[in-house]
């Protein structure tokens, strides 16, 4: 049976097993000139306010290499990795056999739908799992000078390409593709909707899923208006807008709001007189007449201390959802597939 399931599977499996080798080849490839340019530049060793400054000569230095492609390139697989997954692992492992009714001659034998099942799934998610993990571990590991002289692992594009979060993405799509397939027996309609289900979910995580579980802190401070920030402003009605950006380094700042002391959101209107284009003061006389309105900015965030928890909470409800849908999966294996 096991031979059986890696005869079926080996075709996707050893070429994106090849996509892997390429990019942890180039990982260790670049390797060390990461971390000779971190020595280089005084980063590795640093300690208080001059790693700071080190830091940013750390990121300068390595723009122009190819280590810093290679690092996007590199996160791109990991984002790219559980749709190539669920498209070609998960989707086509029961699907093909449903739609050529092969499973009939398998069910026909000794072996029970449920071990079928069973056989292909722990084969297929363990791989994919394993190939995520190994590709997330060597990434970051990789970029440890890169995430500390950024302070940006935070950063919702690179989060997921961190920890064990990738992890939970690659066997959560390969069951998505697994029970597509098991659901609607045709092998393209499959990969159709799984693409769509992984992109979805890829897409939700950041937006709605992330900032539940991470439980972030909201602070509220007053606006002195001394460095720099922006206004939009309707000229004929004098509602504005000012954006400042918050200094949270190494945080994931969610939102940020200027608001007036009661608590609502500051939509002016602005003294035209004072802000616009009649006025006669300039910037300066719209910065003053700011200052007066007795803003704050509220800041919701995310300490950059929590990440590996909420590596762990989001890891959790992925290997929740996995579970789930294998037990679906089985079942309705056991009981609805004729």
């Amino acid at each position: 049976m096991i031979w059986m399931t890696w005869r079926q599977f080996r075709t996707p499996a050893l070429a994106t097993g090849a996509l892997l080798l390429v990019v942890l080849g180039g990982l260790a490839l670049t390797w060390a000139e990461v971390t000779d340019l971190a020595a280089q530049t005084g980063y590795t060793g640093c300690q208080g306010d001059a790693c700071l400054a080190a830091g940013e000569a750390f990121l300068q230095a390595l723009q122009p290499k190819w280590a810093s492609e290679f690092h996007i390139a590199a996160i791109a697989a990991l984002y790219l990795l559980p749709a190539l997954v669920g498209i070609f692992w998960g989707a086509p492992l029961v699907a093909r056999e449903l739609e050529s009714g092969t499973y009939r001659m398998v069910f026909s034998q000794s072996v029970s739908r449920v071990r079928w099942l069973l056989v292909k799934l722990a084969i297929g998610g363990g791989a994919a799992a394993l190939g995520a993990g190994l590709l997330s571990l060597m990434l970051t590991r990789w970029a440890q000078p890169i995430d500390g002289a950024s302070a940006d692992r935070m950063n919702p594009l690179v989060f997921a390409a961190r920890g064990v979060v990738p992890v939970g993405y690659a066997a959560l799509a390969f069951m998505v593709g697994v029970t597509t397939g098991l659901l609607l027996r045709r092998t393209l309609a499959a990969m159709a909707v799984t693409l769509l289900v992984i992109a979805s979910l890829q897409i939700a995580a950041p937006l709605v899923v992330r900032p539940w579980l991470a439980q972030p802190v909201t602070t509220v401070a007053p606006l002195n208006f001394d460095g720099d920030f922006g206004i939009s402003m309707d000229s004929d009605t004098g509602q504005m807008t000012v954006h400042i950006e918050p200094e949270r380094r190494g945080d994931w700042v969610i939102s940020s709001t200027t608001i007036t002391s009661t608590g609502a959101e500051f939509i002016g209107p602005a003294d035209m007189t004072q802000c616009g284009r009649r006025a006669s003061g300039g910037r300066e006389a719209c910065q003053r007449w700011l200052g007066q309105q007795n803003l704050s900015l509220e800041v919701s965030y995310v300490p950059g201390s929590k990440f590996w928890t909420l590596q762990w909470r989001e890891f959790g409800v992925l290997f929740a959802l996995t579970v789930v849908l294998s037990l679906f999966s089985l079942w309705w294996v056991r009981r609805r597939l004729v």
